[in-house]
């Protein structure tokens, strides 16, 4: 199977639309597929095409096919550990013609980075990183869902010291995570210096809590911290029209 004249599909994979702009993204069900994290997480940030986005721990890529794809950024990297995804992610940036806007590295973050990522040197650093330690529950047996949700290659300190590393003075470091791990979030946060700018809540409807945060923090910057109005995912049993905008690019900041 073809996704077009030059580009093959490998054994078990699909091509998936991402709801605009004609984006699409390969994937492999027996894998994992993206989730709604990411959607949030993108429309969360509002990067100018100039400046330059990282994504710590990438797996199929759909954060950088986002913001190449809807916000026009001239320079996306993805990083992750996974072979076998970062082979399927530029596959995608490829099938959208996105190669020249996305590069992806195979790398672990806790090593040493490739020499063209230089410190310093972004203007924001992005992660949806894995929300639990590898004693929280059952580990799944599927070693890319495994990996994804808990601790089992980098923890969250793990991703902030490389996101310090990465991010430019006046740059912004920005992350979704579990509400209920809040404490341990912002914790991490002072050690490495990073002061909480905005955060938004969001919750599965109006009646539930809150089970994810979206925050930015910027490098020793202090100041006031801004809470945005809550996303509510669901609403009447059908996703909410919060949820509706975002699917179609719209930026949280602009949706209330």
């Amino acid at each position: 199977m073809s996704c077009n004249s030059d580009l093959r599909l490998k054994e078990g994979e699909v091509v998936d639309q991402l709801g605009y702009q004609g984006l699409k993204i390969i994937q492999d069900p027996r894998r994992f597929k993206f989730t709604i994290d990411a959607l949030l997480l993108a429309s969360f940030i509002n990067p100018k095409p100039t400046q330059r986005v990282i994504d710590l721990g990438s797996g199929g890529g759909v954060l950088p096919l986002l913001l190449a794809g809807q916000d026009q950024v001239q320079q996306v990297i993805g990083l992750e550990i996974q072979p076998e995804l970062v082979d399927m992610a530029t596959r995608s940036a490829v099938l959208n013609q996105l190669e020249t806007q996305i590069t992806f590295y195979e790398a672990d973050l806790r090593q040493q980075l490739p020499q063209a990522l230089k410190p310093n040197s972004f203007d924001y650093v992005i992660s949806n990183p894995p929300y639990f330690p590898v004693d929280a529950g059952m580990v799944s047996e599927n070693q890319a869902l495994a990996i994804a949700k808990f601790e089992l290659c980098c923890s969250l300190p793990d991703v902030l010291r490389a996101a310090v590393r990465l991010v430019k003075g006046n740059g912004k470091v920005v992350l979704i995570y579990p509400s209920q791990r809040m404490e341990h979030l912002f914790g991490y946060l002072g050690q490495f210096n990073l002061s909480p700018q905005k955060v938004c809540y969001v919750h599965p409807n109006h009646t539930a809590s809150s089970n994810l945060m979206l925050v930015e923090a910027r490098p020793g910057k202090k100041g006031n911290l801004q809470v945005l109005p809550p996303i509510f995912v669901y609403e009447n049993n059908r996703y909410s029209p919060q949820m509706d905008q975002i699917f179609h690019g719209q930026k949280i900041e602009n949706i209330f």
